[in-house]
């Protein structure tokens, strides 16, 4: 009798242990679990929308923040779901970014780096006005990783805000561009000014018709920070030429973009930094340190990747001035360095880029800007 005391006694304690672990984690009678596809698109939130949200956050907050890292780590990925849908609205991300502040404040209240990233990534995902001050607040962390994860994010905004359209104020954009201009100006670190041409990389494709002034000044910060480090850099010269063809190609596509506008300022850095790229090469032939034709791959790529932004910036910058864009002539730079015509490859981009010439004129450039 004992032995079956004991086991109906130890069964009931299980039993009790399963059904106390079933409550921890069944929802609430009522509890919004997964959002609904209607909530997520609505252009605009009613009141039992705005109900189904807030429920959805409660449930899914307080064990993003709880101790048991599995259960963390799920209701983190549940939180993010409805902003990865591919038509969520406004409506939608800036109430559920309101709805998120008791979570945001935790994050930052507990301060640790998980605690931290994890804000961060729901900040790149909503593009609101509240996830712009996490991202503010994660460009100026003490850490290098956290600062280089929320350049990223910044990005991210952009890219949400481009695709999925305004949930923040033109304002909170100018904040992170301004932001981003900073840093790049003022930090020696490469991998975070990388991080930071990327981030502007993604707003060079804000509509324009919305934001020109932020479109047009992440094309000439990133272009400068680009050229800067092309020009100014001695170390780690592959990781700036991938840099400064990332941004060309970023400066590029929202050059070519249809429908879209830019500013002269703009045009002015595209030029500038297609100019460098093809300057360097030029440095190199007059100072007669150019590779073989066998090895000077890296040279004839930066080279066709300027010449190629300059050609689109300068035809750019002919209809924005009221001329026909047809009057810009296309250069074959590269095809004469791949062939190890050196000779007409310096006489023809030294007249393009040397004192006096239309670029330097026409766009205040220093006369030695290009050519020294």
């Amino acid at each position: 009798m004992r032995t079956k005391s004991t086991y109906l006694s130890n069964l009931s304690r299980a039993l009790s242990f399963g059904l106390l672990n079933l409550a921890l984690v069944t929802p609430a009678l009522g509890q919004t679990t997964t959002m609904p596809p209607s909530t997520v698109e609505a252009a605009a939130i009613g009141g039992s929308q705005q109900a189904q949200i807030v429920s959805f956050v409660d449930h899914w907050g307080d064990r993003a923040l709880g101790t048991d890292s599995q259960q963390a780590a799920r209701a983190q990925t549940k939180l993010l779901e409805p902003m990865i849908h591919p038509r969520v609205s406004i409506s939608f991300r800036r109430a559920y970014s309101d709805a998120l502040g008791s979570v945001f404040d935790q994050l930052e209240t507990n301060g640790d780096v998980g605690s931290t990233l994890f804000a961060l990534r729901l900040s790149g995902e909503l593009g609101s006005t509240r996830g712009t001050q996490m991202i503010l607040s994660g460009l100026e962390n003490a850490d290098r990783g956290v600062q280089i994860f929320a350049a990223g994010r910044a990005g991210r905004s952009f890219r949400t805000t481009s695709v999925n359209g305004p949930a923040m104020a033109a304002n909170d954009l100018n904040k992170l561009i301004s932001k981003l201009d900073s840093i790049t100006n003022t930090t020696d670190d490469l991998a975070l000014t990388s991080a930071c041409v990327q981030a502007l990389a993604q707003g060079c494709s804000l509509p324009s018709d919305d934001f020109l002034a932020a479109r047009a000044e992440c094309i000439s910060i990133m272009c400068d920070a680009a050229s800067k480090q092309l020009t100014t850099g001695k170390s780690d010269i592959e990781s700036r030429v991938r840099m400064s063809m990332l941004a060309s190609g970023a400066a590029t596509n929202s050059l070519l973009q249809v429908g879209e506008d830019s500013t002269h300022e703009a045009i002015k850095s595209a030029v500038g930094l297609g100019a460098n790229m093809i300057s360097i090469a030029l440095s190199e032939v007059i100072a007669g340190t150019m590779p073989g034709v066998d090895d000077r791959g890296l040279q004839i790529t930066l080279v066709r990747s300027g010449e190629s932004l300059l050609y689109f910036a300068l035809r750019e910058h002919a209809e924005l001035n009221g001329r026909p864009a047809s009057g810009v002539e296309q250069t074959a730079f590269a095809d004469l360095l791949e062939t190890g015509d050196d000779r007409n490859f310096r006489n023809k981009t030294a007249l393009l880029l040397g004192p006096g010439s239309p670029i330097v004129t026409d766009f205040d450039f220093a006369d030695d800007e290009f050519v020294h």
